[in-house]
């Protein structure tokens, strides 16, 4: 079998690097906002995962794999620093990569991330996604399940377009395997600062979850709640996700930021 296609968009800028990694049924799109108030400052590169965007499948998926993946094309650019955001789906696989790095790991930033163990989902809810991919009526109903502030209406088109593109391949791993995979050993071997976000109103991953399954694995991790928010945080808040990046990379190694939590 071919090699994977892995597609993603590079943008110029200063120093360290954001490597962004999207959220399950989404693409490198999701971040535009975001990158929209880092990328003067940041060299911004986003990431279709495998499966997911204009990203070809792999041949066999796994969250090692696709950690694989995404170490390969961080290696290949020569970073001399640079910092993992990954958000949900994102999240746990920025974490996967995170334990054994390419050099030049600074930082991760976690955005409402699903967690290093198996992620608390329902089962119905996980039936229901696994029998309607591909199901636009389906798509709409996860979208106003998960959000909890209102997103421009481009934005519902850009989620709803993303998530039909999604590969049958990596749609059932991620609801099927994935989602349960164990990576604690390697979450407690990530070595870097790690900022992790959560909004106060998430019903994917509820704050709940961030305190009892995402700190306790993390040696050296920070906190911030974004009031009101839901689950799709680079629509719903952009701008303070933006802010909380910004800020934990120029203060990573100088201590807490005000109303960050420390584990």
């Amino acid at each position: 079998m071919s090699k994977p296609i892995l597609h993603d968009e590079d943008q110029d800028g200063g120093s360290p690097t954001l490597v962004f990694l999207h959220y399950f049924a989404g693409s490198l799109r999701s971040w535009t906002h975001v990158i929209g108030h880092l990328s003067q400052a940041y060299r911004c590169l986003r990431i279709d995962l495998p499966g997911f965007g204009r990203s070809s499948p792999l041949p066999a998926f796994s969250l090692d794999a696709v950690a694989q993946v995404i170490a390969q094309r961080i290696t290949s650019l020569h970073l001399e620093a640079y910092i993992l955001v990954g958000h949900s789906m994102g999240g746990k696989m920025a974490l996967a990569c995170a334990a054994d790095p390419p050099p030049g790991l600074a930082g991760v930033v976690l955005v409402a991330p699903s967690p290093p163990s198996p992620e608390p989902m329902d089962e119905n809810e996980r039936t229901r996604l696994l029998t309607t991919h591909g199901d636009r009526v389906s798509a709409e109903q996860t979208l106003r399940t998960i959000t909890r502030r209102p997103i421009l209406a481009e934005d519902v088109g850009i989620c709803l377009a993303d998530n039909l593109m999604t590969s049958a391949e990596a749609w059932h791993w991620w609801l099927a395997q994935g989602s349960r995979e164990t990576i604690i050993a390697a979450a407690e071997r990530v070595a870097c600062p790690v900022l992790v976000l959560g909004g106060s109103a998430d019903p994917v991953i509820p704050p709940s979850v961030i305190t009892t399954e995402v700190m306790p694995r993390l040696v050296d991790a920070f906190r911030v709640e974004i009031a009101g928010a839901g689950h799709l945080l680079p629509f719903e808040a952009p701008r303070e996700v933006a802010d909380c990046i910004q800020a934990f990379v120029s203060r990573r190694c100088c201590g807490m930021a005000v109303g960050e939590e420390r584990s």
